[in-house]
């Protein structure tokens, strides 16, 4: 064999090898949800650029707020039991923010005992639909598109509210979002980076298939102000994040390579032999 042909025959063979790379990363198990840069929710590339930040203070800091302003009564109510995750870019929130929030709905409280006892049974009716779920699906408006310490951004979004057992789209406006890299000052919160979000939205009863009855009419708005006070981190326990290594996207997401049953060994975390390992994704 003549040396061209020998330099013809490896470069074939490398040629050979890219290509049945690029069609192996596409159907690999080892890599449950494809590619190597674009996915969260890939061990090859667990964090692709994101960042994860969970909403559960343990202290009850974070605050929903609700506000009906009727003919012959004002209503202000509120709850610190409602907990989320928020999934965000820090280089161009406009590409991938996506948010959720679950709100224990019989925590409400407006200050007066029977009233509250009135609104939980006659109206929200939390027996039977005992939370309210507001996720947050695309950004549509940015003052800035970069999260930078200390810097405040304001956003228009579009989500979706589900409550009392109806679901309906909702388009929040001017929501700020303040971004803080984990500082002595800030552990004072909550340890890790943070996010602070306040913001709201108005919500019509009817809507929900919450009826506001006549002889209420006049005590309670059929047009219903919420807004909310939220600090998110980093490291907070529980969160959905595929950039932890002990439990890559979190419980039953079929991205998590162990589903849900992770040792937290980030070079094996299935153990044993088995090649879902995001230190060695095809186990050579």
């Amino acid at each position: 064999m003549t040396r061209f042909n020998r330099y013809a025959l490896i470069l074939g063979m490398i040629a050979t090898m890219i290509l049945s790379a690029g069609a192996f990363a596409a159907e690999n198990p080892c890599n449950p949800c494809g590619g190597e840069a674009t996915n969260p929710c890939n061990p090859c590339n667990p964090c692709s650029g994101m960042k994860h930040f969970g909403i559960d203070d343990p202290r009850g800091r974070d605050v929903l707020t609700f506000d009906s302003k009727a003919p012959l009564e004002k209503i202000v109510g509120t709850t610190s039991k409602i907990t989320g995750s928020v999934q965000v870019n820090p280089k161009d929130i406009m590409k991938g923010l996506k948010a959720s929030f679950s709100l224990d709905l019989a925590s409400l409280k407006t200050g007066i005992d029977k009233r509250d006892e009135h609104m939980r049974d006659n109206f929200l009716e939390t027996a039977k639909y005992p939370q309210a779920m507001l996720t947050i699906d695309k950004v549509t408006k940015a003052s800035d598109n970069m999260l930078m310490d200390g810097k405040t951004l304001t956003v228009d979004a579009e989500g979706t509210l589900s409550l009392h057992g109806a679901k309906n789209a909702v388009h929040l406006k001017d929501i700020t979002i303040t971004y803080f890299d984990e500082s002595e000052a800030t552990k004072g919160r909550l340890p890790g980076d943070l996010l602070i979000i306040n913001g709201g939205f108005s919500l019509n009863l009817p809507d929900y298939n919450i009826e506001v009855p006549q002889f209420i009419f006049l005590k309670l708005a059929e047009t219903i102000k919420v807004s909310v006070d939220l600090a998110g981190s980093t490291a907070t326990t529980g969160v959905a994040n595929p950039c932890n290594p002990c439990n890559p996207c979190a419980g039953v997401n079929p991205c998590n390579p162990c589903a849900g049953e992770n040792p937290c060994n980030p070079c094996n975390p299935c153990g044993g032999a088995n090649p879902c390992n995001p230190c060695n994704p095809c186990g050579e």
